[in-house]
Order: C-alpha cells, then sequence, then structure tokens
C-alpha cells in the first residue's frame, strides 16, 4: 500500500470516527431535550446532582457508600433513557478538585487511547471514554508537557498523537 492511499485510508477513518462522535452527541442532546420536557428525568438528574453535594459534603464512609448505591440506582434509571449524569462525588472532594491520583490515571488511560487511536480529536477521545473533554482537559495538557503526547491543529480541530 503506498503512503498516499495510506493517509487516505487514515482520514476515511477518521472521517467515520468524526461522523460517530457527532451521532453520539446529537444522541445525547436529544435525550437532554426529552429529560427538560419530562418532570420525572427532570427531578431525577436533580436528585443526583443533589447526592453528588451530599457525598462532596460528607466524611461518613457508610453514608458515602448508601449515596453512591442511590446514585448508582438513579443513573441506572437515567441511563435507559438515554441520558448520562455527569460523574460527580466519587472523584472529587469536598473543595471539588481532583485528586492528583485521579488525574494521573485519567492521563494513563488517555495516552494508552492515544496509543491506539492515533489523530483523534478531544471530543473523540471523550466520547471513546464515556467523558466530556473538561474532564480530559488537565491530563491531556500534563502529557503534552510532559511531551508524551504531540499535537496538530488548533483549537476544536487538535488532533493528538502519541510522543
Amino acid at each position: 500500500m503506498s503512503q498516499e492511499t495510506k493517509r487516505n485510508r487514515r482520514t476515511d477513518e477518521q472521517m467515520i470516527a468524526d461522523l460517530e462522535a457527532r451521532i453520539a452527541s446529537l444522541k445525547t442532546r436529544a435525550a437532554q431535550r426529552t429529560a427538560k420536557r419530562s418532570p420525572a428525568l427532570s427531578h431525577t438528574m436533580k436528585a443526583v446532582k443533589a447526592i453528588d453535594a451530599a457525598m462532596a459534603a460528607t466524611e461518613d464512609g457508610a453514608m458515602r457508600r448508601t449515596l453512591e448505591e442511590a446514585r448508582g440506582a438513579l443513573s441506572a434509571c437515567l441511563a435507559l433513557h438515554g441520558l448520562v449524569p455527569a460523574s460527580g462525588g466519587g472523584e472529587r472532594g469536598s473543595s471539588g478538585r481532583r485528586s492528583s491520583e485521579t488525574v494521573e490515571q485519567m492521563a494513563e488511560t488517555l495516552l494508552a487511547h492515544v496509543k491506539k487511536n492515533p489523530g483523534q480529536r478531544g471530543e473523540q477521545i471523550a466520547v471513546a471514554l464515556n467523558t466530556d473533554t473538561r474532564t480530559i482537559r488537565l491530563p491531556m495538557q500534563k502529557l503534552i508537557a510532559g511531551k508524551l503526547v504531540k499535537t496538530r491543529g488548533q483549537k476544536r480541530g487538535m488532533t493528538y498523537f502519541a510522543g
């Protein structure tokens, strides 16, 4: 296979990945619109946010486990309707910040993903890892600063490659 054919093939694969990411984004937005119209789903989303706040405010292990179970049950109900609540209480402490271990763990996951899928954009990576672009921003910046990941392009068109 010639070099030109390889480049075109990767471009086709990138285009497919872009379309898949776009479809996932459209499905998410449609589900969110449905949730806004459904009082039950709206209240369930608010309940998940309240549980996240309660988890951040408690130091009691038994209370935290109970809240995590309740959040899991509500999240499962939302998932049945195509909604995925933001990852909350489990990752962040009472300050709302992620621990350095959590950031490092996400960085390792990102690096492995970028090695397997070079040339993807941040939105595509976030969809593949079932998270959002804000969650991957800091770990990706650390990987770039450590020269483990290289970038091409700018802003939303930026693509990532293993360094």
